[in-house]
């Protein structure tokens, strides 16, 4: 128990050093990306108007250091990352990246974390009633249903979402997250307002993503259940119900936890199509906003974001692993 135990510590230690020098590479990668973009971030800080004079145009490149030495702008962009101070949007005036970033950070954890609720639970679902009755209609339709979503574009559905059940069929809300001009607040007008604003990007995005958990849950249990305890279990007179729920199940959830954690920067990237196509202000319109208009600083702040959420996400499945089935490494 105690080799085991440290065994375990010394695999924790592991990751934890992997993870930095992947967030170290990511820092460097966010610096020099957006710095190799083409254009001049100026053009959309002053827009052409003849009262701008040449002195003018200098001092905002002087102010933002943007014709300082790379390894001036390295060191501060360092000096940077460790307090979250990206400086200020090159755009949106007096206002920090990160806060405008943030700004957008809780509509995008709100549309994630109500539709990764409904694609794990639904995918899983659909997964295990494809294992349990395998070969049946039920298999053969979820089956199809599944990957005809999986192979849809994100971008084409989210429109083809807005033209049946916004502008044809329902009427439901086809973009923002409130009504132009609401603010939010914890009345039942206000909240019921966001639900409905929430309907259509939510079931886009869980839409396209079921089908990795229902077909890798799928795969998972159907090769559990030809298992020698499994047939045990049934050897033994226990209900096929029983079986599935004591037995089948829990041995086969230990690849979702991987996949959960990996599939969250899938289900980022296409979070990103649907918040620009339902004009949803969360961090993926923020970022294409940015990208659009060269924001570097808003650029480096959502991407440092990102990146940071799914390596600790990629961090804690690990260790759920080891935790949940210590042979994944501790043999």
């Amino acid at each position: 128990m105690g080799r085991d135990m440290k065994n375990f510590r010394r695999i924790i230690l592991r990751r934890v050093l992997n993870s930095l020098i992947t967030l170290f590479l990511v820092i460097i990668i966010n610096f020099a990306l957006f710095r190799m973009m083409p254009g001049d971030p100026l053009k959309y800080m002053v827009p052409p108007n003849p009262k701008f004079t040449e002195e003018y145009l200098l001092g905002l490149v002087e102010e933002y250091g943007l014709n300082d030495p790379m390894i001036e702008q390295f060191a501060d962009y360092l000096k940077g990352v460790v307090t979250l101070d990206f400086g200020s949007s090159f755009i949106y005036k007096n206002t920090l990246a990160m806060d405008h970033v943030l700004e957008y950070m809780t509509w995008t954890l709100l549309l994630l974390g109500v539709s990764s609720i409904f694609m794990i639970s639904i995918g899983m679902l659909i997964g295990i009633l494809s294992a349990w009755k395998r070969g049946s209609s039920f298999d053969t339709g979820s089956l199809a249903f599944s990957l005809f979503f999986y192979a849809m574009p994100t971008f084409w559905l989210a429109m083809m979402m807005i033209i049946m059940f916004a502008k044809t069929w329902v009427g439901l809300p086809p973009n923002n997250a409130l009504e132009y001009g609401e603010t939010f607040s914890w009345s039942l007008y206000s909240i019921m307002d966001l639900l409905e604003h929430l309907v259509l990007p939510a079931i886009t995005l869980t839409l396209v993503n079921i089908a990795a958990f229902s077909l890798l849950m799928r795969g998972s249990l159907t090769d559990v259940m030809t298992e020698e305890y499994v047939n045990t279990a049934r050897a033994k007179g226990l209900s096929e119900g029983a079986v599935l729920k004591d037995h089948a199940v829990p041995n086969a959830m230990l690849p979702m936890v991987a996949l959960i954690a990996i599939t969250i920067a899938y289900i980022v990237g296409g979070a990103f199509q649907v918040e620009y196509v339902f004009n949803y202000p969360g961090v993926g319109w923020a970022t294409i906003d940015a990208v659009m208009r060269e924001d570097w600083p808003v650029l480096q702040a959502a991407f440092f974001l990102i990146a940071v959420a799914v390596i600790i996400a990629n961090f804690l499945a690990d260790i759920a692993m080891v935790y949940l089935d210590p042979r994944v490494e501790l043999s």
